[in-house]
């Protein structure tokens, strides 16, 4: 199907599909204005204040003891249990509900422990102490209060079922290996973008009118085109900050003066501001795969820095004056 064929309105509908689709793979949140403002998305990230990096917001649970293999590796429920812990600062005792050996935390003796499967398939143990003598006859693993000291004071404690070591939950970090903030910043970018149809003669172009640009080094102009090519549809971006805008369209003449309509047509696929969807993905492939071989990061980091370049996208990510 021809640009042609399609409806304008739906065609520059599918423009900013595409392009919001291009920065939510690159960690931007993406919002439309209400009204038409000359601004067709406003578009937020959290980065490290450090390095500029994305920032991850996603919190994780994670082993606490720095030598686990679990440690910094989200967890999920069938890598930890979940235990009970008395608050109580005279006793502090760490019960292990669904483990398998146990000694009475009275006398210390081997406890006698009984399973069974409740009426929602979930196991219950029961401990059993064997000494006659001793203060504790026995307690399940649905007991609430503390099976040592009694104290209702306790809480859920969940542990690792590698090294037993508690399981805490992991604040957001920077995305960068290496680097270890801890502040991060929220950025945001204007984006215009104007989808560019086929004229006659299979030329691409697009209207513009030199009123719509907002001069601001966070809002970025960004064309694109649909173009087909051996029956294969592709999708083509040119994303340029304001500045380079100026350097590629705006002339003096009689439509820029008086904010006409000016016929404009996309830079070529040679242009700085193109974006190499192929050589792109080629390199990010790479990435992924040595992300599988943690003794090449060496490695990793010399395509991560040529991905930044080859990344038009990136310019957005890159710091401006009115940031923070």
């Amino acid at each position: 199907m021809k640009n042609q064929d399609l409806k304008s309105g739906l065609f520059g509908s599918i423009g900013e599909n595409m392009v919001a689709f291009e920065l939510a793979k690159r960690n931007w949140y993406i919002y439309r204005p209400y009204f038409d403002t000359r601004i067709d998305f406003i578009a937020q990230k959290f980065i490290c204040k450090t390095c500029f990096g994305d920032w991850e917001s996603k919190h994780i649970v994670t082993c606490s003891n720095n030598s686990c293999t679990k440690s910094g590796v989200d967890l999920n429920q069938n890598d930890f249990i979940k235990n009970r812990k008395c608050r109580e600062t005279n006793c502090l005792y760490l019960f292990p509900k669904y483990t398998q050996i146990l000694n009475c935390p009275s006398c210390n003796q081997k406890m006698k422990i009984v399973t069974s499967q409740g009426s929602s398939n979930q196991r219950n143990f029961k401990f059993i102490c064997k000494n006659n003598n001793c203060s504790i006859d026995e307690f399940t693993s649905q007991t609430r209060t503390c099976v040592k000291c009694k104290s209702t004071n306790c809480i859920e404690y969940p542990t690792c079922k590698i090294c037993g070591s508690q399981i805490i939950a992991m604040n957001a970090k920077c995305s960068n290996i290496g680097c270890q903030s801890t502040d991060y910043a929220n950025i945001f970018r204007t984006i215009q973008i104007k989808s560019s149809h086929e004229d006659d003669g299979e030329k691409i172009g697009f209207n513009f009118k030199l009123q719509d640009l907002v001069d601001d080094d966070r809002h970025f102009l960004v064309v694109y085109s649909r173009t087909f090519q051996d029956y294969k549809e592709k999708h083509n971006f040119w994303i340029m900050d304001v500045n380079e805008f100026r350097k590629e369209y705006v002339t003096s003449n009689a439509s820029t003066e008086i904010y006409q309509n000016n016929r404009l047509h996309p830079p070529s696929s040679t242009s700085s501001t193109y974006f190499d969807e192929e050589k792109y993905n080629k390199i990010k492939f790479m990435i992924q795969e040595y992300d599988m071989r943690k003794n090449h990061i060496s490695h990793k980091n010399k395509l991560e820095k040529i991905i930044n370049k080859v990344d038009v996208f990136g310019k957005l990510n890159s710091k401006k004056s009115r940031d923070y």
